[in-house]
């Protein structure tokens, strides 16, 4: 068993928290370790009635391969926290999105939880990081959809999955199961075609990768 742990990089003080307070220990193994974030944080945090920012948390360490164990412990957690998560979270301590939830009952002490094969490239995380930050203000905002693309979340995955681009210079299909390589969505991301540079939408490549991976996956819509 491989037991990692890493403060989140913040380095106040947790006023409200105590080391007699709640103790949560957390067990999980990663799969799909190539979208392991890199630029922002995967962390255990509790977060209070503020689903935005955790009250207290601590980042994982990359393992090396998908079968570690890892096991990370939150000790003296505050009155108020109310979930557990393992959460995506900006360097600035903002969720982007949530892999894994746990509603804390008042009559909660000290807590063991586990996660088994929790999947970094799951396509709600590509969704909420990917789609609504950078591409719904295109396609999807409003009644049009540039390229008749609708990237929201109730239409992204049946719109992108084994459907034929609709630009005259390709034949591809927006996303072609296990084949990045082949998928239009990644040929626009890395070359600068239909005159539109797409190669800036996304700020760090390994957003790219996360894409990638999904599609080698299977572009399973989980």
């Amino acid at each position: 068993m491989l037991t990692t742990s890493c403060d989140d990089g913040d380095l106040k003080p947790q006023s409200n928290s105590s080391e007699t307070g709640r103790r949560i220990s957390m067990q999980v193994n990663f799969n799909a370790l190539k979208a392991w974030p890199q630029n922002y944080m995967l962390t255990l945090a509790a977060f209070g009635a503020d689903q935005e920012t955790p009250l207290v948390s601590k980042q994982f360490a990359q393992p090396e391969k998908e079968s570690d164990i890892q096991t990370l412990e939150l000790s003296g957690l505050p009155d108020d926290a109310q979930t557990i998560q393992i959460a995506l979270l900006t360097k600035g301590r903002k969720l982007i999105y949530s892999f894994y939830t746990h509603t804390l009952d008042d009559g909660d002490e000290d807590v063991m939880l586990r996660a088994e094969n929790l999947s970094l490239a799951s396509y709600g995380r590509i969704q909420q990081q990917v789609f609504n930050q950078y591409c719904t203000a295109c396609h999807g905002a409003g009644d049009r959809a540039a390229g008749s693309l609708y990237l929201t979340a109730d239409k992204s995955h049946a719109m992108l999955v084994n459907a034929t681009a609709h630009a005259a210079i390709t034949n591809k299909k927006r996303v072609e199961p296990a084949m990045p390589s082949q998928s239009f969505l990644i040929e626009i991301l890395e070359e600068d075609l239909l005159n539109y540079n797409h190669t800036d939408v996304l700020p760090h490549d390994e957003l790219v990768t996360l894409l990638k991976t999904w599609i080698s996956n299977g572009a399973n819509n989980d």
